[in-house]
């Protein structure tokens, strides 16, 4: 799945978000200022003791139920007849309800203008807030004697808030606090500053006009937050940011950002964040990329963790390094953390698009690709030991598709070709929804499991250029690390996946598309269905099962099971197999009218390139192969489609009679009778050995002791020849084709050798070779001159010859010396009938 390594930056960026109000609210705005001017706030109403002449070492202090509300400590006090004061060495401390905190402001000189209201400090001016209680007597003199406290070891100061500025204006009538000076604060080892500042006493509102910025260590890291403006409003508890930006360091030193036009951060009555809204461009950045969105929203819990973090508005991600390039965008993301502010869950909605371009190092030319869409995506999530964010699972629902390219590896299979170095391999995954399961290899994570479920579907492309398209209504796809064909960067490389296998079931349908070797760009597409289907990518395997159909251009077979080869096409076949191959399409691309070929075998090995297929028998049943009347049957039948050849015979070594085929003759109305003679169609029953048939020639050629039965009697010997009518051929007299195709042929003649025996109703016939033309029954026998044909009849006696010609049916034996001109010798024996 490509967001893992977003994710993790993704809760980078969030936590850095809320780092951003954490010191916001803990450094300087959130209470520094409003406790300053606060107290200039009511710093007329305090220098208002009627004081009327010059005093030195003056000190007023004013209590209330028993106890002291504030000090004012001047080292001189100087009333001018224009009605101002002016007072050297001031230093004012205010305490806490409870005692355990002093807010001390101080400064050389202050002017008082007490007819109109206003107070003017005269230089540098210094704030203390939260101020600890004085540990001595000599501290408590410190605090009177208007000393720096941020330089006093004497003073615990580890929460003190020092704020240093000038110019400072207070208007009595207007509640207005200002100045235009720059402004320096240092609270918890962060230090800021801000130039020009305006606070107003009725509503509480703080504002920082410009510049305002604030570095120093965040848990235990380097960070720096910058505003082009601020406002504090105390009474609404909120702080208002403009042009916003936090920077801040991860533990290798590199960099990540967060920044918005707009940001408010809403407060607790405690002080502490309680979620912040940004606006405009909100952008979340680091070294590996950035996430941009015109909304975003983190709430914090009172440990200033983030608990939800929300962006809006069309997110968008990216990246552009030299081992990663990322794209993505969805309509909204929203992120959880559990109480530690620890992220547990992420979740993208509305048209999700992650693209990410990934390489395990900088030498490697071509790049590995995953792309996932989907209508929503939710991530689990886990923090590591070392505190990495980890994908442990994964759902995408609403369309999701999910697709992987890899660059394949150059390698050399047993028995296959090496992988081409430009190849590539891919795989997509899509359903209704589809559910991740991830984990770590060697520190890299990745993508372990997928399961689909409603209308899913399965793309897969090897090296070779095979498609493999599967749609079914579930399933499991199991994944492992590419093996990288160059050694990972010592930058760190990134862990790309392809599938070891998948199991889809349901209504499986499954498409392939390959191109057969010696072919030039002719891709041949093949479709099969089934109940399921399982693949092996270490064997490159596919095996279905359960009421397999597979169809191509030519031919449909049916299994129980069939385990196909995606590197080379070939296949095997088992469980009630049956084929039937169609005729191919002649040149204008038109349906041949032949009959389509078909086999029936319990198991068959089929070699795509070569179109050969080898079918067998089971125990007591062979394979059979039939075309319109004619068949054959063995324990072993191998087809050559290309070549158009066929062989058969028995299991091993083969059997006696192994082989059974039955072959016909034709006859039509129109064919001529020869010597009165009528033609008849004619079926034969041919037993062998084996058998070999060449469609090229036309020729059956069965051996091994063979057997043929027809109406024409019985007929055996060594081997025999059966030569059929050539397809197309038409026959004389006759107005269309006599039947073609694939031992789908007429029996013309029959040519038989060695042993021959011909029985007939009353008659046996012996001899060496014998010649049978079936378009008129006719029997040609020949002999040896030790061993001539023979004729024994049961009426006529025995008849002997060079050549012995008779028709089955037929009492009259023509007898020759084969019309080679010398004197054969010819007997003839006749047997009387005896006299009942």
């Amino acid at each position: 799945m490509a967001v893992s390594v977003s994710v993790e930056r993704l809760r980078r960026w969030l936590l850095a978000g809320a780092v951003l109000l954490v010191a916001v609210i803990a450094a300087f705005l959130g209470y520094a200022h409003y406790r300053a001017h606060r107290f200039l706030t009511a710093l007329p109403e305090k220098l208002g003791a009627d004081i009327r002449q010059e005093t030195n070492g003056f000190t007023y202090s004013q209590s209330e139920g028993g106890r002291t509300i504030y000090t004012l400590h001047a080292s001189k006090a100087i009333q001018h007849k224009d009605g101002h004061y002016t007072l050297h060495d001031v230093g004012i401390v205010l305490y806490g309800r409870k005692g355990d905190r002093a807010d001390r402001i101080y400064g050389s000189e202050f002017d008082y203008d007490q007819k109109n209201g206003v107070v003017r400090a005269m230089g540098e001016v210094h704030l203390d807030l939260q101020a600890p209680a004085a540990k001595d007597a000599k501290a408590k003199m410190d605090y009177a004697a208007g000393k720096d406290l941020a330089a006093n070891d004497e003073i615990d100061s580890a929460h003190l808030i020092h704020v240093t500025t000038s110019g400072l204006v207070y208007m009595q009538k207007l509640g207005v606090a200002a100045t235009d000076q720059p402004i320096e604060f240092e609270a918890g080892g962060m230090k800021g500053h801000a130039v020009g500042a305006d606070y107003t006493s009725d509503s509480g509102v703080l504002i920082l006009h410009s510049a305002v910025s604030v570095a120093g260590i965040e848990r235990g890291r380097p960070a720096v937050l910058t505003a082009a403006h601020a406002e504090l409003d105390r009474e609404n508890q909120q702080v208002t940011l403009a042009g916003a930006r936090y920077v801040t360091t991860d533990k290798t030193g590199v960099a990540q950002s967060a920044q918005a036009e707009h940001a408010i951060v809403h407060l607790r009555s405690d002080g502490t964040a309680q979620n912040v809204d940004a606006n405009g461009a909100v952008t979340l950045k680091s070294v590996d990329g950035m996430v941009v969105a015109p909304r975003g929203k983190v709430t914090l819990n009172a440990d200033n963790d983030p608990q939800l973090a929300v962006m809006t508005g069309g997110v968008t991600l990216g990246a552009d390094g030299p081992l990663r390039k990322a794209q993505g965008r969805a309509s909204e993301a929203r992120l959880v953390f559990d109480r530690n502010g620890r992220p547990e869950q992420m979740l993208m909605t509305g048209a999700v698009s992650l693209h990410e371009q990934l390489r395990s190092s900088e030498a490697q030319i071509a790049w590995s690709e995953r792309q996932l869409n989907a209508g929503e995506v939710k991530f689990a999530l886990k923090t590591s030991p070392a505190g990495k964010t980890l994908v442990q699972d994964a759902s995408a629902t609403g369309s999701a598709a999910l697709a992987m390219t890899n660059p394949a590896v150059k390698v050399v299979h047993a028995g296959k070709k090496s992988t081409g170095a430009n190849a590539t391999v891919s795989s997509a995954l899509a359903g209704d929804a589809l559910t991740a399961r991830f984990t770590e290899v060697n520190g890299v994570q990745h993508l372990a499991e997928v399961r689909g479920d409603g209308h899913t579907s399965l793309r897969r492309v090897n090296a070779a250029g095979t498609v493999n398209t599967s749609s079914a209504d579930s399933l499991v796809a199991i994944f492992k690390p590419v093996a990288a064909a160059e050694k990972p960067s010592a930058k760190g490389g990134f862990g790309t996946d392809e599938i070891a296998s998948a199991v889809e079931q349901g209504h499986v349908v499954l498409t392939q598309t390959l191109t057969k070797a010696g072919t030039a760009n002719a891709p041949e597409e093949e479709r099969a269905t089934a109940e399921q289907v399982s693949y092996d990518g270490g064997l490159e395997r596919t095996t279905l099962t359960g009421n397999v159909q597979v169809d191509d251009a030519e031919s449909t077979l049916w299994a129980d099971r069939v385990v196909a080869d995606q590197e080379t096409g070939d296949a095997t076949a088992d469980g009630s197999v049956k084929v039937s191959y169609l005729a191919p399409k002649n040149a204008k691309g038109s349906a041949s009218s032949e009959d389509p070929v078909h086999v029936l075998a319990s198991h068959a090995d089929l070699k795509h390139d070569s179109d050969v297929a080898m079918f067998y028998g089971a125990a007591g049943q062979r394979a059979r192969l039939w075309q319109g009347a004619s068949q054959v049957e063995a324990a072993v039948i191998q087809f050559d489609r290309k070549q158009k050849r066929m062989e058969a015979h028995g299991a091993g070594q083969g059997a006696p009679m192994a082989v059974r085929a039955v072959l016909t003759s034709s006859a039509k109305p129109s064919d001529k009778a020869k010597a009165g003679r009528p033609v008849k169609a004619n079926v034969f029953e041919i037993r062998s050995r084996e058998l070999v048939y060449s469609d090229e020639k036309h020729e059956a050629d069965f051996a091994g002791g063979t057997e043929v039965t027809s109406a024409d009697g019985r007929m055996r010997g060594q081997q025999a020849v059966v030569y059929l009518k050539q397809a197309g051929k038409t026959a004389p007299g006759a107005k269309g084709n006599v039947q073609s195709g694939f031992i789908g042929g007429s029996v013309e003649r029959m040519v038989a050798t060695g042993g021959i025996v011909v029985d007939q109703p009353g008659r046996r016939a012996t001899g060496q070779q014998v010649v049978y033309t079936a378009s008129d029954g006719m029997f040609r026998l020949t002999g040896t001159p030790s061993a001539p044909p023979e004729v024994i009849d049961d009426q006529r006696g025995t008849v002997t010859g060079t050549l012995l010609e008779f028709h089955a049916g037929d009492e009259s034996v023509v007898v020759s010396n084969g019309g080679n001109g010398s004197a054969g010798r010819v007997r003839t024996q006749t047997q009387v009938k005896k006299l009942k």
